[in-house]
């Protein structure tokens, strides 16, 4: 599988604009194709990797599918999934106590921002800052 994602990528990167292909299927050069009076018909490389997905159980146009597949990857890794979903995580006074008083030894140890340190807890900063401003 990780050979054919990284030949569709490289398909997709060979070409620009269009491929030309014979009546029988063979890819040919537009202008060889036409000094030679050779009919050909244009061809979307992106049509041909979705075929080639697709045929493997890859179905990237599918957006159910696709987001089923972020899904899979962010419970893999470990991230929540499907951003934007309004889920919220609730923190008690202890947890923001706790997290307050962590940033108190990372902003002594002059490490990290505010906003990196935000981030990393999975914490918009707005709401961190409410937190310090206690």
């Amino acid at each position: 599988m990780r050979e054919l994602i990284k030949e569709a990528i490289a398909d997709l990167k060979r070409t620009e604009g269009f491929i030309y292909v014979t009546s029988e299927g063979k890819k040919i050069d537009l202008h060889e194709a036409a000094a030679r009076g050779i009919a050909v018909t244009p061809v979307n490389p992106k049509d041909e990797v979705i075929k080639k997905l697709e045929a493997a159980g890859l179905f990237l146009t599918d957006g159910k599918f696709v987001s089923e597949l972020n899904d899979l990857i962010a419970a893999l890794s470990g991230g929540s999934s499907s951003k934007g979903t309004g889920k919220r995580r609730s923190f008690s006074d202890a947890e923001k106590s706790k997290i307050v008083e962590e940033w108190q030894k990372v902003e002594a140890a002059g490490k990290k921002t505010k906003a990196a340190f935000a981030r990393e807890i999975g914490v918009g900063y707005q709401t961190f800052i409410n937190w310090l401003k206690g």
